[in-house]
């Protein structure tokens, strides 16, 4: 019995931290690096992105010091845990800085080498990063019901598509050709990660209604969002993946491999016909996305 605690405990630090994103980034970085047929990018920068992509997500969780207790287990455990919380944010915030310098010194030198789409691109990203979270902009874009999944699909393809194919380009000074793969993995990965953000509202149902934050569950309903939107999108997506396949001539049974994690989504989404707790969400909701990186990952090294 004891034992189990301390592995719940373990898991609840790993889930409720963030921390299990530096995983899931690493993944969806080096899936677009091996689908794509590209060289691996360097630690910086892996260090770089995966750490201000856990630092995105920590500050939708700032706790303010008067409150004390909260009916969720997620902010109750920022509650707990404030201090560490606070030095793990100033480490992530250490290694980011450190590994852009880095990447900076190594990249500036080329930045000739980019068209206006590859700058319009970062702008356009980092216009909407500000403002997500309302950072002394006057606006708050999470507070619209129709944006906040898909600039949180949008981020992470940007961070885990975009980007690697951008690094390798400023540090090599090399151009790379950017064909149908290249889109098809960015806009594959947008989607996903849409589906994923409006799962995540479904755990997040309550808390969301109580600040006001009009997401598809809040306005919508919770069985209305999964069955009218969620199960759409998943069959656009699966229907995505079938037509790429074709178009490709890739063999059936290399599509049927590249349909798993999509599959694996409609069978999760069509389970959570109610609420479940949490950490489920968590576990079940990030663990898809790792799955889709590794699937990515092996249709290539085992097919290829």
């Amino acid at each position: 019995m004891k034992e189990r605690k301390v592995v719940n405990r373990i898991i609840e630090n790993i889930f409720f931290s963030n921390f299990f994103l530096i995983l899931l980034s690493l993944a969806l970085n080096i899936e677009t690096n091996i689908k794509i047929g590209l060289p691996f990018n360097s630690i910086a920068y892996y260090s770089f992105i995966s750490s201000i992509t856990v630092l995105f997500y920590l500050y939708a969780y700032r706790v303010p010091k008067t409150i004390k207790i909260s009916s969720n287990p997620r902010i109750q455990f920022y509650i707990n845990y404030r201090k560490s919380i606070k030095y793990f944010t100033y480490f992530l915030l250490t290694v980011a800085i450190v590994a852009g310098i880095i990447l900076t010194i190594k990249c500036i030198p080329n930045y000739e080498i980019l068209s206006w789409k590859w700058i319009f691109g970062l702008i356009f990203t980092a216009f909407l990063s500000f403002g997500y979270y309302d950072f002394k902009l006057g606006i708050s874009l999470r507070k619209t019901t129709f944006l906040k999944p898909f600039l949180i699909g949008w981020t992470w393809a940007i961070t885990t598509v975009f980007l690697p194919v951008l690094f390798l380009m400023l540090k090599n000074e090399t151009h790379y050709i950017i064909d149908a793969k290249f889109y098809f993995l960015f806009s594959q990965t947008f989607m996903y990660c849409v589906v994923n953000a409006i799962l995540f509202d479904l755990k997040d149902f309550e808390d969301d209604s109580n600040r006001n934050l009009k997401t598809f569950v809040v306005k919508y309903g919770y069985h209305f969002t999964l069955n009218r939107i969620i199960l759409p999108f998943i069959f656009l997506g699966f229907l995505s993946f079938v037509i790429f396949g074709i178009w490709y001539g890739l063999p059936l049974h290399r599509i049927l491999f590249m349909l798993i994690p999509i599959i694996c989504l409609a069978v999760f989404a069509f389970k959570l016909n109610r609420p479940k707790p949490i950490l489920y969400y968590l576990i079940a909701i990030d663990g898809m996305i790792l799955l889709k990186a590794i699937c990515g990952i092996l249709s290539v090294i085992l097919f290829e």
